[in-house]
């Protein structure tokens, strides 16, 4: 997906971009549990670009890039808590223990724990992380600045 996204703080090899939010729940009218009514997200972008602060961008999102992120940090720790626990449990039965769970409990929520630090780094590898394709101009800074809303291509 490409969109255009304002440059709200440039940070050497990556900018913090300003971006618009589309999808069904945008408006807000689904009620109590309706998504933010603020319709701009965030992203960290690589910036080949060279984009300054205050500079509209073209920014290119990975497809299927947020669902790769969202199985690295929470797909793979629950995996890795269920693997656990059945081979924890396994062993300490054989190993005759009358009450494996508490073990087999700890030591799957160390394996979650783990994973979960092991997938929020794969996740933040730079083939995942949106891309600054090009400069398009200086949109201002200040008024403009908080105002702006992005636009998706």
């Amino acid at each position: 997906m490409d969109c255009k996204g304002l440059v709200i703080e440039d940070r050497g090899e990556t900018a913090l971009v300003r971006v618009a939010r589309v999808n069904c729940a945008e408006c807000g009218g689904c009620g109590f549990f309706s998504r933010n009514r603020d319709h701009t997200l965030e992203f960290e972008a690589v910036n080949r670009a060279g984009a300054r602060e205050g500079e509209e961008v073209l920014m290119r999102v990975p497809r299927g890039g947020l669902a790769l992120l969202y199985l690295y940090a929470f797909g793979l720790p629950l995996l890795a808590m269920a693997v656990v626990f059945g081979l924890a449990m396994l062993f300490l039965w054989l190993a005759g223990s009358s009450s494996p769970q508490g073990p087999a409990v700890a030591a799957a929520l160390v394996a979650g724990l783990a994973s979960f630090w092991v997938g929020s780094r794969m996740s933040a590898r730079r083939e995942l992380k949106p891309e600054i394709l090009e400069v398009l101009g200086e949109v201002g800074r200040g008024g403009d600045v908080d105002s702006y809303r992005g636009e998706v291509l």
